[in-house]
């Protein structure tokens, strides 16, 4: 078991610390509202991940990866919901631009951030099949049914811990304020890397 659990970390590490949906929406977060708008967005993702693990846990997630319709329809709302949030990028950063007022720190709701950061994760059907390749290539049959739900409960801490440590990072005074001077430039960024992972969603 300490295998498959040290297996099981390992993974996930790697699969977290990739950048995706879910760090990009941390990060816009975090430099548009501040630390606790990031927080929030990260412990909504990790909050995502858990109705990953209940679904894989019980093998709904095999059902889904054996639907085609399913499994589409997942990708569609997923993808469509990532679009939503960099048109806003683009919206948001237009409207700046034509009234030429100063870069201020948006103000966003606690609950906003944490359903931006749950929905990302929960509509991203490439999570779906992470969990599942990872429990039915790494965990053992024999497993208790109690003993995954604990290798999943670790996964979720870890995800909340690590995007908070995002949030941490990039709300620091250096970050904040290149930020306030080049904002217009990540914004536009950011909302092209998120149409592009959402046409990625479409295509694959």
């Amino acid at each position: 078991m300490l295998n498959e659990f040290t297996l099981l970390s390992l993974a996930h590490v790697f699969a977290v610390a990739s950048p995706g949906a879910d760090f990009a929406v941390v990060l816009k977060n975090t430099l548009r509202s501040g630390k606790v708008a990031g927080v929030m967005t990260a412990i909504g993702v990790g909050c995502g991940i858990s109705i990953h693990l209940i679904y894989t846990l019980f093998g709904i997630a095999l059902i889904l990866s054996q639907s085609e319709i399913l499994f589409q329809i997942i990708k569609a709302i997923g993808a469509l919901y990532l679009l939503w949030l960099a048109w806003q990028l683009f919206q948001s950063r237009a409207k700046i631009k034509a009234t030429n007022e100063p870069e201020v720190v948006q103000t966003l709701e606690n609950i906003k951030a944490f359903r931006q950061g749950f929905l990302t994760n929960v509509f991203n059907p490439k999570v779906t099949v992470f969990f599942l390749v990872l429990f039915t290539s790494i965990v053992s049959p024999n497993t208790s049914l109690w003993m995954q739900g604990l290798y999943g409960l670790w996964l979720v801490i870890y995800t909340i811990l690590w995007f908070i440590v995002v949030a941490w990072f990039f709300s620091r005074k250096q970050v904040l304020a290149w930020y306030q001077s080049h904002g217009h430039y990540f914004d536009w960024i950011m909302g092209v890397f998120l149409a592009f992972i959402a046409t990625q969603l479409f295509m694959s």
